[in-house]
């Protein structure tokens, strides 16, 4: 067994799946993932947000949102782009009914946007605790609520897969609304998993540990200090020697797993995908 790159694959053709925060990181890879496997494939980002107060972060542009489409209809999937606001309860409502009306249907939501911004609680500003807390938690739900209507009652059922995060799991100093936020969302998809296991639709988080990826180019770029302090404070994110970050693949995995048949009866879970980080 090769535990490097594990050969895994899945068969997701004709299903309909939902990435939001798909034009770059571990949403760009979650959508590629998903049409090799021969899905139907709707990505979301929108460009630009800015966290205020000083402290700016770029979810993406529409350039990346473009390449995401792009190299997935180049893997031969059928794909849509719904950019929009997931912290906007009309934006949602149009994205997932935009969805609908192209493909007939919605089988997989993965709520997959967030952004992180880190301060000592004293010294948060209301903008950082409001911009982190509506991305990482309220969109969550906003997307869960909508793909839902179209999920209960239909034969067939649905997969929600929520990406919190070991900040979920344990507490990590200088990111108070990040750690409120990834801890609620495994609260929200515990109560989503008992509403909607008589629709036969399961719900499920997935917790990864520090992922390469554009939000953690970013942290480390700006040399936050925070950033560098949750480091120290933390050590390497993996207990595999040599392993320090995982990469957006070995998230996708797990993924497509819980989005599966073989994963059918596996609801209200935050699976820990973090190379042992919650070991320590």
């Amino acid at each position: 067994m090769n535990l490097a790159m594990g050969s895994v694959s899945y068969d997701f053709t004709g299903d309909v799946v939902l990435i939001t925060g798909a034009a770059r990181g571990l949403g760009r890879d979650f959508a590629l993932s998903f049409a090799r496997a021969g899905a139907r494939v709707a990505v979301n980002d929108l460009a630009g947000r800015d966290l205020g107060d000083g402290v700016p972060y770029e979810t993406g542009t529409a350039g990346d949102l473009d390449k995401t489409v792009a190299d997935a209809q180049a893997l031969g999937a059928e794909v849509l782009a719904v950019p929009g606001d997931v912290t906007s309860e009309a934006h949602v409502s149009a994205m997932v009914d935009a969805v609908v009306e192209r493909f007939g249907r919605l089988d997989i939501l993965v709520n997959n946007a967030g952004v992180h911004s880190g301060a000592k609680a004293w010294e948060m500003t209301e903008a950082q605790w409001d911009a982190v807390v509506d991305v990482d938690l309220k969109a969550p739900w906003l997307c869960s609520k909508h793909a839902a209507r179209h999920m209960v009652g239909r034969e067939g059922g649905g997969r929600i897969i929520t990406i919190s995060s070991t900040s979920g799991l344990v507490g990590i100093p200088d990111q108070v609304n990040y750690q409120s936020a990834k801890h609620g969302v495994i609260g929200q998809i515990r109560t989503l998993a008992l509403e909607l296991a008589p629709h036969d639709v399961t719900v499920n988080a997935i917790c990864p540990t520090v992922v390469s990826s554009p939000m953690l180019d970013h942290l480390v770029e700006t040399g936050a200090a925070y950033f560098q302090e949750v480091a120290r404070l933390c050590g390497a994110s993996t207990v595999f020697p040599g392993l320090d970050n995982l990469e957006p693949v070995d998230v996708s995995h797990a993924v497509q797993w819980l989005a599966s048949d073989a994963a059918r009866y596996v609801t209200g879970i935050a699976l820990p995908v973090d190379g042992g980080f919650t070991c320590k």
